[in-house]
């Protein structure tokens, strides 16, 4: 791996296909939805967050069919993201702010599936997400500091917490546009749905011990 993880996953952008920031951007979803999971504003198997879901999208191979199902989402979403114009959250404290980072991910879901949307859509997603894991990785959790005895991160200056999320969405783009459609959508939902496992556990206990009440 890089020891630069954000210029290799700048150049993973660049060199990816439509359709793998496409992915790339669901995944960054499926992960961070795990907040939505812990704070029971969804259920761990709901549409589009689920790993099914995301395996049923990987396999259409279609972008228009992504965007179609967030859009979905989109209304019961709203209700968490900050006042475009106050800047202001609904809510206070930890659990305001993930929600609202969480949520913004569906609401930027662009209309239409061309390349300049998904390009901006797809690094949105990956930079909001690096912001949750950031924020999930500052609360001192004992299931933090789990993760990080498991998974060191190699990368300097970062913890593994965000290291884990820029190896995995890495290792999507990559798989995406080398491997053939169905090989592709069981290798992402492994990878992306082991993390997010991690991450059910880290903001359950976050929500057990009122952090982010």
């Amino acid at each position: 791996m890089p020891q630069e993880p954000y210029r290799g996953l700048v150049a993973a952008f660049d060199g990816a296909s439509d359709w793998a920031l496409a992915l790339s951007a669901l995944g960054c979803i499926h992960r961070a939805s795990a907040v939505l999971v812990a704070a029971g504003v969804v259920g761990e198997d709901d549409a589009p967050f689920s790993t099914g879901s995301l395996v049923e999208l990987a396999e259409s191979r279609d972008a228009s069919a992504v965007l179609s199902v967030l859009m979905s989402a989109q209304p019961s979403s709203a209700v968490y993201v900050a006042d475009p114009e106050t800047g202001e959250i609904p809510g206070e404290g930890d659990r305001a702010e993930l929600l609202a980072m969480v949520s913004e991910l569906v609401l930027r879901a662009p209309v239409n599936a061309d390349r300049a949307s998904l390009e901006e859509w797809s690094s949105m997603c990956s930079s909001i997400s690096i912001d949750v894991m950031q924020h999930l990785d500052c609360m001192e959790l004992r299931t933090v500091a789990g993760f990080d005895s498991r998974s060191p991160s190699p990368f300097e200056d970062v913890p593994p917490l965000p290291a884990s999320k820029l190896r995995v969405q890495m290792e999507i783009l990559r798989r995406v546009d080398v491997r053939g459609a169905a090989d592709a959508a069981s290798q992402i939902a492994e990878l992306s749905g082991a993390l997010r496992s991690a991450l059910v556990a880290i903001a359950a206990e976050a929500v057990g011990s009122g952090e982010l009440d």
